[in-house]
This record gives C-alpha cells, structure tokens and sequence, in this order.
C-alpha cells in the first residue's frame, strides 16, 4: 500500500506559534480519552505538542528514541521499559506519510490552519508595504496581488519593487534627485519595457535570498528594518553601523538570512548573525528575536502612556 502523502507542507513552520489550539469536546470525547490509560494520554498530548514545532509542523521523525524521549519515557539514552505498554496508546492516531515521517491527521489540521493565518498575514504586510510604496512614489501603480496569486508566486517579500522613470520637466534634475531613492526601491531594474516581465504588474521577477545581487539584499534588508517599524530614515544608518562594526560581506550574510528566516525583530537578529560571524557570540535564534520584539514594544507602550500623562 503506498503510503499518503504528507499532511502538511514541507516549510510549514510554527516554532513561532507558542500555543496549540486544542479541541477541548474532541478530546474529551475521543477514543483515546477514554480507552487509554491517562499515562498514555499524557504522552499523546506532550507528542502532540512536540510536533507542533517540527518541520513540517504536525509531524515528527519515525524514530523510536526521539519519541520515547518527547514522551518522557526515555532517559540517558534508555527507553523505560514501560513504554512499551505506554506507546499504542500515545501513537493513537498517528501514520507514516510518504516523506517517513509520522504525522497526525488532527494536529495537522490545526496546523494548516495557524499556517494559512501566518501566510495571510505575511500577505497583508506585503500589500500594506506596496501600498506605501506606491504612496510615495508619484506615477507608482504596483498592483497588490490576491492572497492566491501571491502564493502562487512562491509568497515574495521585500523584495525590490518597480519605480517608474519620470519622463517630465528636467530629465537631469530627476535622475539626480531620485538615485538614492530608487536605492532599495528596485535599485537596477533599467528600462521598465524591457526590464518587468508581462503579466507580473510592474513586479519584479521573484528571486531567492541565494539569487539576490548585493544590491537587491541591501534593499530587502532596509525594507525588513521598515515593515518592523523602523522609520525609514533610519533604516540606512543602521545597516551603515553594522557595516563599520563588522565587515560588508558579514552584514550581507546577516540581511541574506535575515530575508529567508523573517525574524520578528530583524535589527536585533541582524545584528546577532554579524556577532556570530565574527566570533562573539552563538548563532541566533528566531525566540531570541521574537523576545527582544516583545521587549521592544512594551518600551514603546510605556514610552507612549507616560507622554499621555504628561
């Protein structure tokens, strides 16, 4: 019998997502609620929740070591020789998919779901980012794509969009004004009727973070600094800082994983990737980023009540 097909995509990644929905009628109405034995049912439930920060989330590696140990069975490198009763009850549920995996048809549900809600909102950033773009650029009319057309195109962001050239008053005066706007604004896309392709709307073709010229990560950088709140006169001094505190190869490898990982906080992310590279510290991670986000909001929300006070 061939095995089915994985549950839930491959890059379905939720280590950001701290909690798990759980049904709570589903599971107190489940078979394995009332058929199992409640250490059975404790180690279903910490598998579940061990999954849900797997890549692909939902699933977990068909290894019984692993398992053993996410279900507390398991202790300096020894299977407790009461797992053996413990297992069928906290493997209720779970199959092998055609990538080897086990995977829970009811977590992986919920997983779909927290994964569509994340790529949604990555989606409305992205438009409320073209939105502005468009705003400031007079003549700019980037189309902002449907949710499917979107995913469709492999879910871009922050990359370098399309600036219309200004045919009108003082060709001279335009170019000059406009070259360290059009930087990190689709910085070398030439001539737009031969530069974007038909059907894209005036968008760029899609790049990976490995495609990416110095200057289009360079931009990408600047536009992760600005959709994360940073005012954007800003975003080039601090890139600039970490340029002279470090080298420009080692911040261009910072903004490269920066792009692909999407940290909540990319100003303390990026400049934990240069601190890597150059030895001080240990690689970051997206929680260290994430809680030093969660920092910076509530310094801003008291920042923001005591001027209301005043």
């Amino acid at each position: 019998m061939t095995a089915p097909e994985p549950l839930t995509p491959a890059d379905c990644d939720l280590k950001d997502f701290a909690f798990m929905p759980l049904d709570v009628s589903r599971l107190r109405d489940s078979e394995l609620a009332s058929n199992e034995t409640p250490e059975a049912c404790w180690a279903a439930v910490l598998l579940w929740s061990a999954s849900w920060h797997q890549v692909p989330a939902a699933s977990m590696p068909n290894d019984e070591m692993w398992i053993a140990t996410q279900a507390r069975y398991a202790i300096r490198g020894k299977i407790d020789k009461a797992w053996k009763d413990v297992r069928p009850g906290a493997l209720r549920g779970w199959i092998e998919c055609s990538d080897g995996r086990l995977y829970h048809p009811v977590v992986a549900e919920k997983a779909r779901d927290a994964w569509k809600a994340k790529l949604e909102q990555r989606w409305r950033t992205e438009c409320g980012r073209i939105k502005k773009h468009n705003d400031r650029h007079e003549g700019a009319n980037v189309p902002k794509p449907t949710f499917e057309e979107w995913m469709s195109l492999g879910c871009p962001q922050g990359h370098p969009l399309f600036v219309p050239r200004d045919t009108g008053g003082n060709p001279e005066d335009k170019t000059g004004d406009n070259a360290s706007k059009r930087q990190g604004e689709g910085q070398g896309q030439g001539d737009p009727t031969t530069s974007v392709p038909d059907g894209t709307g005036g968008m760029p073709p899609v790049k990976s973070p490995d495609q990416m010229t110095k200057d289009e990560l360079w931009a990408a950088g600047k536009s992760l600094l600005a959709q994360a709140g940073t005012p954007e006169k800003q975003c080039g001094s601090i890139v600039g800082k970490l340029v002279a505190d470090y080298t420009p190869e080692i911040v261009i490898e910072a903004v490269r994983a920066a792009v692909i990982e999407r940290p909540a906080d990319p100003i303390a992310y990026l400049k934990a990737c240069c601190q890597h590279a150059a030895g001080q510290r240990k690689a970051p991670n997206k929680q260290e980023a994430l809680e030093a986000n969660n920092r910076a909001v509530a310094d801003r929300l008291a920042a923001e009540l005591a001027g209301a006070e005043q």
